[in-house]
């Protein structure tokens, strides 16, 4: 009999929020949906898959990678990495090769020789700071190594070492400015892509976090000079001084040519930022071009085309303004990375506002493939009508991932046994019934009053673990040994 999958809401993490009835019911909404969206494969070699669009007869690699920050507080209920394990099995072993998509019936890449985001790297690494279980990393290493040496060998352009999708469609935001939608040759028409760059650097961070784990210190080494040697190519090439923005560019003829950047500002940029490429100064302008409001920072944060564009849609226009789970989220995890965790914060409350009310909302209700970006409704697709509802897929990130790591604040680092409360709701706020580690726990703050030097936090733990409490009103942050069983501290 085949795993089936269970939507019990009793058996998931419980958030805490006081005076946030809407989110928690958007996140449990989430949950439900995505329950639904299981696709049951009766096929010999096939795990079942959740998936954004059941029936299609197709499964998504980008799709799928983004899915797992999701699943990954299943706590065991649900789980996107069957997708992950089916995309493995299919790739091509002779070069690595993994395809955008494969159709389910043939077992065929769908769409021929495309590439998607690599994001697989990056996935593992997070379900291991939750879950703790690095079982599958020896497992899966081959084809994450494999995945990586084919971009290296066939998606980097010779003139200047960077790199390329063979269209707007394969990088995943399909009519997006930036290359042919449908590329002559599906040879990217000479652009490099400033997002796939990014990608390639944060599989090579990951790729060095997963060998060291395993104890491979010489690949560990290489795949640390991989990411060093992407991120200095990126700010050489990628980066425009008078822009202050990271663009795609134009690259033919010599390998020293003049590089000819592609003016339009779009949320592949952000991925400079979850990377590690953009440093110091450039990543205070990325930050500075997101929340502009006659930029990224719409109504509804954040548009995938800059609004100083000509082909922005106030509708959103799928890529021509929509606001995207997958590129959102990686905005607001580079944010957190590089130190703005208040300003994720502060776009997590608009995006979650935002979606809770297209989903009070009768004339839409549910969750959407992505948003408008100047109003509180669904993005139109690029002929005008709308997108696709009950999305989720990806359409959880930020009624579940985001609640629990931007809005609660929890940040999980099972290798190191610890959880780090970043505290900013005045309100009762946590969560409770968390898988992490192999173990169940709960954390509460149940009273914050900076101001009169009380805090007061609750556990509940199976087995101990270092619990890290960071407000803006403390000098360091506060280091707690919570014991197994339930504890109260004072801070």
């Amino acid at each position: 009999m085949a795993e089936r999958f269970i939507y019990e809401k009793e058996k998931l993490p419980r958030p805490v929020l006081n005076g946030h009835e809407d989110w928690l019911d958007l996140y449990y909404k989430a949950w439900e949906t995505a329950f639904v969206n299981v696709e049951y494969i009766n096929k010999p070699g096939w795990k079942n898959i959740l998936t954004c669009m059941p029936g299609v007869g197709i499964t998504w690699q980008w799709d799928s990678c983004i899915m797992t920050f999701i699943t990954n507080y299943a706590n065991g209920t649900l789980t996107a990495f069957n997708n992950l394990d089916n995309l493995y099995r299919l790739r091509r072993e002779s070069d690595g090769f993994m395809s955008m998509a494969y159709t389910i019936e043939t077992e065929e890449p769908t769409y021929g020789e495309r590439i998607n985001p690599p994001l697989m790297a990056w996935s593992e690494w997070e379900h291991y700071m939750v879950s703790g279980d690095s079982s599958r990393f020896e497992t899966v290493l081959p084809a994450l190594e494999g995945i990586y040496s084919f971009i290296e060998n066939n998606r980097r352009r010779p003139t200047c070492d960077l790199y390329w999708f063979e269209d707007s469609g394969s990088s995943g935001m399909d009519n997006s400015p930036r290359s042919g939608y449908f590329a002559q040759n599906l040879d990217g028409s000479d652009v490099c892509h400033i997002d796939l760059a990014c990608q390639q650097a944060l599989s090579a961070e990951c790729l060095a976090k997963i060998c060291g784990t395993l104890g491979l210190e010489d690949k560990k080494a290489f795949y640390e000079a991989e990411h060093e040697r992407i991120c200095a190519l990126i700010n050489e090439r990628h980066w425009s001084e008078r822009a202050g923005f990271y663009f795609d560019f134009f690259q033919r003829g010599e390998r020293n040519e003049k590089v000819k950047f592609i003016n339009s500002k779009t949320a592949a940029a952000f991925w400079t930022l979850i990377s590690g490429a953009a440093k110091h100064g450039r990543r205070e302008a990325m930050k500075n071009h997101m929340f502009n409001p006659d930029e990224f920072y719409t109504k509804v944060p954040f548009a995938s085309l800059a609004k100083d564009d000509p082909n922005y849609d106030p509708t959103g226009g799928y890529w021509l303004g929509g606001v995207w789970p997958p590129t959102n989220y990686a905005a607001i995890k580079g944010l957190d990375k590089t130190g703005y965790r208040e300003l994720a914060r502060e776009a997590t409350v608009k995006l979650l506002d935002a979606m809770c009310a297209v989903d009070s909302d009768p004339a839409f209700g549910g969750i959407w493939e992505c948003y408008a970006p100047e109003d509180h409704r669904p993005s139109t697709t690029e002929d005008g009508k709308l997108v696709r509802d009950a999305f989720v897929g990806w359409g959880g990130l930020a009624p579940i991932t985001l609640l629990i790591e931007d809005i609660i604040g929890l940040e999980f680092n099972a290798p190191e046994n610890t959880v780090t409360f970043n505290l900013n709701a005045r309100e009762k706020c946590g969560l409770e019934n968390m898988i992490f580690n192999g173990g169940n726990i709960s954390v509460v703050c149940t009273e914050y009053q900076p101001f009169r030097g009380k805090t007061i936090i609750k556990t509940s733990a199976e087995k101990p673990f270092k619990l890290v409490v960071k407000t803006k009103y403390l000098w360091e942050p506060a280091e707690l040994d919570v014991p197994a069983g339930d504890a109260e501290f004072a801070i």
